[in-house]
């Protein structure tokens, strides 16, 4: 715990990471940025079909308030980030402090269906490799916050459509639906590399 303290002191608002809606060192407990990069994406999760691509962009500093276009649900900022593959996305959000949108509940993902996403159709999730390939519980995932899914599935209860297959390198990616019940709570596998709608999801701070 005091090396947390230390780190936090040492590097200002790149310790400061996003909160969640669970206990300290996983959200909720300490500042805006609480709960990032406690489960950061390993190096071995490589995205074949993007170059072998790894996401370990980390936020510097939050957004004093949200910037023109991006709408305030409690402590994130959230922006429709057009029509992407998972690297274009990543790396478009990474330019404005942001990850690709993880939503760590049922309440905010629904807040962000109905208030960012504009378009029925198919979004790619911020969470990213299986630690567990072929697990069908999306708690077993990364993702480019790096939060910790372990504890955000609890809430969430998200999973792998039971027909689908995820691991860390071929099909490291999963997709939700807006306005599809089917599709809401189940992931679509994907290889990342076709275009999708995206959300980036900033911190403020």
């Amino acid at each position: 715990m005091l090396l947390c303290f230390v780190l936090l002191i040492g590097v200002t608002s790149a310790a400061n990471v996003i909160c969640t809606d669970y206990g300290k060192d996983i959200g909720g407990g300490g500042g805006a940025f609480d709960g990032y990069y406690v489960r950061p994406v390993p190096k071995t999760c490589r995205i074949r079909h993007l170059g072998n691509w790894s996401p370990q962009f980390r936020i510097k500093t939050g957004q004093p308030q949200c910037m023109g276009g991006w709408k305030k649900w409690k402590n994130k900022c959230y922006s429709e980030a057009g029509h992407r593959h998972w690297r274009d996305a990543e790396e478009h959000c990474n330019r404005h402090q942001a990850h690709i949108f993880q939503p760590n509940d049922r309440e905010e993902y629904q807040w962000v269906e109905q208030n960012v996403m504009r378009h029925n159709d198919w979004h790619f999730m911020g969470s990213i490799c299986n630690s567990r390939p072929g697990s069908k519980s999306a708690g077993d995932f990364y993702t480019a916050s790096g939060e910790d899914m372990r504890e955000i599935n609890k809430k969430l209860n998200a999973r792998v459509h039971p027909g689908h297959t995820t691991d860390n390198h071929n099909l490291p990616c999963m997709l939700t639906h807006r306005n599809n019940n089917s599709w809401r709570w189940q992931y679509h596998h994907s290889h990342c590399n076709e275009g999708r709608k995206i959300i980036c999801e900033a911190p403020t701070g």
